[in-house]
């Protein structure tokens, strides 16, 4: 019922968590019960139940970071847009750790055969991420960004090609290879404290003749 983990002198009963987490282009696989009641429920042993009773899903890594990312124009002047255009990046940290460390919960069947009539919230997958909250988010800090550019040329795009605007970068994983690792600055970091991270960017090249696709990855570890 108590999502609240009770430590003592000779150690704690909290579940193992990975020392280091590096959050990239990988996915994660799991299944569960989806239905009005006991939504979230897992067997347990899937392997002895009828196909179709729990539901299969497949979570992309870089899909969960672009749905808690964003990008937009920083405070400039005209020249600086139409030469080397400033951007800053907003990254929900916070949300993409919890979301991973739910996944991986429910990869490992940490929670199996624990029906929603067991906790007080009546939410199996809710009282999941209660126990990520109190037990395993604030174990770790937010150790690194890597950052990814990959500029195209806006003049040598054609109507064959999938056409992209001027002012318009896109966060796409075909930018993820060693070669576009790029500097970055952030803006008031604290790896305690990642809510919002805010990532500021320069481009390298003219944005009157270069529009560029981005990417990154993040990188946790236990305090």
């Amino acid at each position: 019922m108590n999502q609240q983990e009770l430590r003592t002198f000779f150690g704690g009963k909290i579940i193992y968590s990975e020392d280091k987490i590096f959050i990239n282009d990988d996915s994660i696989k799991y299944s569960q019960v989806v239905s009005d009641y006991n939504n979230g429920y897992q067997y347990y042993d899937i392997s002895t139940i009828p196909a179709g009773w729990e539901i299969e899903f497949n979570e992309n890594l870089t899909d969960l970071k672009n749905n808690y990312q964003k990008i937009s124009l920083y405070n400039q002047t005209s020249s600086e847009v139409s030469n080397n255009t400033r951007w800053q990046i907003n990254i929900n940290a916070s949300s993409i750790l919890r979301d991973y460390l739910f996944f991986k919960i429910k990869e490992q069947r940490v929670f199996k055969v624990i029906r929603e009539n067991d906790i007080y919230s009546n939410n199996i997958n809710n009282a999941i991420y209660e126990y990520i909250n109190k037990n395993i988010f604030s174990r770790y800090r937010l150790e690194k960004i890597n950052f990814y550019v990959s500029y195209y040329d806006i003049k040598q795009q054609t109507i064959y090609n999938d056409i992209s605007l001027q002012y318009n970068p896109k966060f796409d994983v075909s930018a993820y290879t060693a070669s576009n690792l790029t500097n970055i600055n952030i803006s008031g970091y604290d790896p305690y404290k990642f809510d919002v991270v805010t990532i500021l960017y320069n481009q390298s090249k003219p944005s009157d003749q270069f529009g560029f696709n981005y990417y990154f990855d993040l990188n946790f570890t236990k305090i």
